[in-house]
């Protein structure tokens, strides 16, 4: 059955037309400056994102949205009104061998059509030793020899809580809104450390190729419907800053604060199903404009609604422009309860940490 074109949203979408073309136009009015504060937050979150080369603007609906777009929240495949949809995502990877990469995140339905999040990211170097003389007032000798005295550890902190819901939206189109808030805590050596906060908001607009019931969301073969997504994720639209309690170079200097300034994501993906072996096609590319134009892209091959084969290309502009090839394999289970089980690997290779292997799990109940 079609959806009527009601005032409220014909209204809403003649609000997101507006605000889109704002964006835009305020996404290349904006400078660009090489500020790479708290650039741990572009190492993504979730195996099967970043095995498509970090498209993830358009692509995630799940525990990991929190992360790459809050509207995604508002998709809740498989929750009704007498079964919600609890979901928990869990990443751990190793970077340059040496820093440990943790992603912790969870999603709360509100109703059939919103929900709401909160997850960690965390990048560490833990038992850094630390040395020290025997008599620390006597120069180096034979008999006053360097020891380990101690350890210490260097972290970059996330802790984000976000929304996100459906809102009024005309035939064949689907919009959802969403925000979030995220706290950064840096902490080094001997108690130096960093705090500061900033805002997201997010925003989707999903054209789908066949009309579905009022509430009916698609889950399983229903979801066999060609999709175009479009996605746009405002982050620190308010300008967040890291406020360091080291003191002040000269006195009468206020204490040393990094900013990052408002920048924006797009993506778009496309799904298509397939006529042969239950296969569903998705291809996605998302647009960093924080360091200039970073592109991600990639395709997902899903064969049966159970085997995930996917390929992406990541776009770094740093000092160079470096583009390297991603790929990732996924395996989902569903159940008759209603529950879900997804294992994901992704090999990814950044310009300054190297090539790593990203495995993460998710489950839904």
């Amino acid at each position: 059955m079609n959806q009527q074109h009601t005032p409220n949203a014909l209204r809403t979408t003649k609000i997101c037309g507006l605000a889109l073309v704002l964006t835009i136009i305020l996404c290349f009015a904006l400078p660009v400056y090489a500020n790479y504060t708290a650039d741990f937050l572009n190492l993504g979150a979730g195996a099967r994102a970043l095995g498509m080369g970090g498209a993830g603007i358009a692509t995630t609906h799940d525990a990991t949205a929190t992360y790459w777009n809050p509207a995604g929240m508002g998709h809740r495949p498989g929750t009704t009104a007498t079964r919600p949809r609890y979901e928990l995502s869990l990443m751990r990877s190793t970077l340059s061998g040496v820093a440990a990469y943790t992603f912790v995140g969870y999603s709360h339905p509100i109703s059939e059509e919103s929900a709401i999040g909160i997850s960690w990211l965390r990048v560490g170097v833990d038992d850094i030793p630390l040395t020290g003389l025997t008599v620390a007032s006597k120069p180096v000798g034979p008999t006053n020899r360097p020891k380990v005295i101690g350890t210490f550890s260097n972290t970059d902190n996330a802790f984000l809580l976000a929304g996100g819901w459906k809102l009024p939206s005309p035939h064949p189109f689907t919009f959802r809104l969403g925000s979030a808030l995220k706290l950064l805590y840096i902490d080094s050596y001997r108690n130096t450390n960093a705090i500061g906060g900033g805002g997201d908001i997010g925003f989707l607009m999903t054209l789908s190729s066949a009309a579905k019931r009022d509430g009916e969301e698609a889950v399983g073969t229903s979801a066999r419907v060609k999709q175009l997504t479009l996605g746009i994720r405002a982050c620190d639209i308010f300008t967040t800053k890291l406020y360091w309690n080291t003191p002040p170079a000269t006195e009468g200097e206020t204490p040393h604060t990094e900013t990052i300034l408002p920048n924006f994501k797009f993506g778009i993906a496309g799904t298509h199903p397939l006529p042969f072996l239950g296969s569903m096609l998705t291809l996605a590319c998302d647009a960093n404009t924080q360091h200039g134009l970073e592109l991600h892209a990639g395709a997902e091959l899903t064969l049966f609604e159970l085997l995930a084969l996917r390929i992406g290309m990541d776009d770094r502009n740093g000092t160079e422009r470096i583009m390297q090839v991603t790929a990732g394999v996924g395996l989902q289970l569903r159940f008759l309860t209603g529950a879900s089980a997804a294992v994901d690997y992704a090999w990814t290779n950044h310009p300054a940490l190297g090539g790593s292997h990203r495995m993460s799990f998710q489950m839904g109940f």
